[in-house]
Order: C-alpha cells, then sequence, then structure tokens
C-alpha cells in the first residue's frame, strides 16, 4: 500500500509541476527537465508514469482541468447577462485560459485534449442559446454559433491577452477595478444587443410590423 500511495504523490506532484509549466510556457516551451526539477523527480520517472511529452499534456487537461472541462454552466434567465456571466466565472480560471492560449500557439497536430469532452459542453451551450432564440430571447437571425463564439471571446480575451489589455486599458486584466468596469461593460453590451423585448413585441421584423 505504501508503494502505491507513493506513487500517487509522485503523479500528482509531476501534475501540479506540470500544470505550472505548460501554463507558463506551452507545449513547446515547456521542457521535462524543467518538470522533473519542479516536481523534485528524475525524468526518467515521469517517461515511467506518462511515457510521452505528448501524454503528460493531455494527462494535465484532463485531470487538473476536469472541474473546468465538466463544468456544468447554466446560461442566465436574462439574455442581456450572457456576456458579463461568462467573464465572470472565467475570470476566476486564470490558469486554464494560459492553457488554452499556449494549446492554441503550439504546433501539436494530433486530436485536442479531452476533445469530445469540450465538443460536448460546447454543443450543450449552443443547444441552450438556440432554445432561448426559440423563446424569443435571443435575436432569431443571428446564428446561434457566432453568438456563442462572441461570448467566449469577449469573456477569455482581456485574460488571455493581458499585454494587449494594458496597452489598451493601462491596466492588468487582474485588477479588481478593470474587471469590475468590463462587468460592467459587458452587461450595457448584452442590454445593447440581447435586451429582452417587452410583453407582446418580438423581436422580428414580422412583429415589429404588426
Amino acid at each position: 500500500m505504501g508503494t502505491i500511495r507513493n506513487s500517487e504523490r509522485t503523479r500528482r506532484r509531476v501534475l501540479d509541476a506540470a500544470t505550472l509549466e505548460f501554463s507558463e510556457r506551452g507545449f513547446d516551451g515547456a521542457r521535462l527537465s524543467e518538470i522533473a526539477r519542479r516536481a523534485r523527480v528524475s525524468k526518467q520517472l515521469i517517461h515511467h508514469h506518462f511515457r510521452s511529452k505528448d501524454a503528460l499534456f493531455n494527462a494535465v487537461h484532463d485531470i487538473k482541468f476536469r472541474p473546468e472541462v465538466e463544468w456544468d454552466e447554466p446560461l442566465p434567465e436574462n439574455p442581456s447577462r450572457l456576456f458579463a456571466e461568462r467573464f465572470r466565472m472565467r475570470a476566476r480560471d486564470l490558469a486554464y485560459i494560459r492553457f488554452l492560449t499556449w494549446e492554441a500557439a503550439g504546433r501539436r497536430k494530433n486530436s485536442i485534449p479531452g476533445e469530445e469532452a469540450r465538443r460536448r459542453r460546447i454543443a450543450q451551450y449552443g443547444a441552450g442559446l438556440r432554445l432561448m432564440q426559440a423563446e424569443g430571447k435571443l435575436p432569431r437571425e443571428m446564428d446561434y454559433r457566432m453568438i456563442q463564439l462572441a461570448i467566449l471571446s469577449l469573456a477569455t480575451y482581456p485574460m488571455a491577452f493581458q499585454q494587449i489589455t494594458r496597452l489598451v486599458t493601462g491596466r492588468a486584466s487582474t485588477d479588481p477595478a478593470f474587471q469590475r468596469d468590463w462587468l460592467a461593460f459587458l452587461d450595457k453590451l448584452g442590454v445593447r444587443l440581447f435586451a429582452v423585448p417587452p410583453p407582446g413585441k418580438g423581436r422580428t421584423r414580422s412583429a415589429q410590423r404588426a
């Protein structure tokens, strides 16, 4: 039992170290030797547990970021809150946002880590947007996929590209004051785009003509 517990502790240390290394340097920049140094293990031991750098990268995503991947994300009742609520939730997941940024910048050509689960979550969120369209809460003439992409972009860009945020606003994206201002802006944007019409008034042109 002691050997098994030691093996599990070693795996956890390697995963913790790899999470930091991949989040800071990406797949291409990360070095197994540096992960081994952070975890206080040998490189050979990493190969024993995870076989390859690719396998370790996938394990970091599937194990360390499982809560983010399997996050059950309810849509807000008020569609004008779509942008702000997504940012409010994702602003807590800076390590995962950095991981995704480096994942996109890497040269890996094989399958996306956790692709099936991620596709399932994206499809579930998209289905929720389509339902909101059917209920008249979102414009039916807008492609729900474009709405979803806009929500994802506005929720993650300031955190993913912190240098651009600082150049544009003069503030860090992790600054609570900036985050309050960005949330307020997203709320206003949501109201402009998706404010729920008064009872009896639809969004479609035919309803407006009536």
